[in-house]
């Protein structure tokens, strides 16, 4: 059996089955974007729907795990996968999923601010809630259905954000945090400077730099993107927005 998808321009309906249809890519369906920042979309189904936000466009780590109706209907998940898993957020219902009709979702990420919520509107009726200064750009979605479930789609691809454009300032305290176990960030530039607020400075003015790694004996600056590399663990310079 294949996934199935309408015919029709503005809604894309997939099917997952347990062991049978798994780890199927939004983008191979038109149904992501990673110009995006939220996804909307219906589901139908018993319970176990499942969506991995991942850094990259393979299964790799890190990756955010999100579970709906998980436990027999009765509870719904944020897990964060980097090294090891853990469960940042959980919402306890008596059925969010419904077995013979579609009910609406939302996901919004970005500025390090993850929501998952219910109904149309993107910010309203939010369950789930993660903060994370260490968040990284969202490069693929996989959706899954896991115990025996059986879960259709709807997804519409024409709905795009982009981000709103960060504050300007050259204090680092006031724009940047000191921050531990993040996942290494792709480097966008590296160059030699004096004082720590130039280094804001420079990663402020640089398009994609979201924050950056500075040795002081070398007086090096690293510049870095939102883009994960791999789940090792660093410390970084991170840009509050």
């Amino acid at each position: 059996m294949t996934s199935r998808i309408t015919g029709r321009r503005t809604n894309i309906i997939i099917q997952t089955i347990d062991v049978t249809l798994q780890n199927l890519k939004l983008s191979d369906y038109g149904a992501f974007q990673i110009e995006r920042y939220f996804l909307k979309f219906r589901v139908k189904g018993c319970y176990d729907a499942f969506i991995k936000l991942l850094s990259s466009t393979t299964l790799q780590e890190p990756y955010y795990y999100i579970g709906l109706g998980e436990a027999s209907n009765t509870r719904s998940t944020i897990w964060r996968q980097l090294n090891t898993g853990k469960y940042v957020d959980h919402h306890l219902h008596n059925g969010i999923m419904n077995c013979s009709s579609f009910q609406p979702f939302w996901i919004s990420w970005g500025k390090g601010s993850m929501r998952v919520g219910s109904g149309n509107v993107v910010g309203d009726n939010a369950f789930l809630f993660h903060d994370d200064m260490c968040m990284f750009s969202i490069r693929e979605i996989v959706i899954n259905s896991l115990w025996g479930a059986t879960v259709d789609w709807t997804f519409y691809p024409e709905d795009i954000t982009t981000q709103a454009a960060i504050s300007s300032g050259d204090i680092i305290d006031a724009f940047y945090i000191d921050i531990s176990d993040c996942q290494t960030f792709e480097v966008i530039s590296t160059f030699k400077e004096h004082a720590l607020t130039n280094f804001a400075v420079q990663c402020w003015l640089m398009k994609n730099c979201k924050g950056f790694k500075y040795n002081k004996g070398s007086e090096v600056c690293i510049l870095s993107s939102e883009t994960a590399i791999n789940g090792t663990l660093t410390s970084i310079y991170r840009l509050v927005e």
